[in-house]
């Protein structure tokens, strides 16, 4: 698990769809890391140790390990503008109540 969620090629450079150049790109085995991008689909009060995937059904999962929290979306519209639209406002909101919560 550790490997899955670290850096496993250091350096890479990539676009991320409706998000553009992302240098770096950090990407575990299969997840998506937080780490440093600017922007983020999970959210500019993601944590950089959150880690995830989106899907092209516009669903996602991300998990913040420090917060020992998860959120999952699922839907059945095609990954686009829409979901960004939708992701970055409704994770930050999240994270602000589960970092507000007791």
């Amino acid at each position: 698990m550790a490997e899955a969620v670290s850096v496993q090629f250091p350096g890479l450079a990539g676009v991320q769809p409706g998000l553009g150049r992302q240098d770096p790109m950090d990407w575990g085995l299969g997840f998506d890391l937080r780490s440093t991008k600017d922007p983020s689909w999970m959210g500019a009060a993601a944590n950089p140790a959150t880690f995830g995937h989106v899907g092209g059904s516009g669903s996602f999962l991300w998990v913040d390990p420090d917060l020992r929290r998860a959120a999952v979306a699922l839907a059945n519209r095609e990954y686009d503008e829409w979901a960004l639209a939708a992701w970055v406002p409704f994770n930050d909101a999240l994270l602000a109540e589960l970092r507000a919560a007791p």
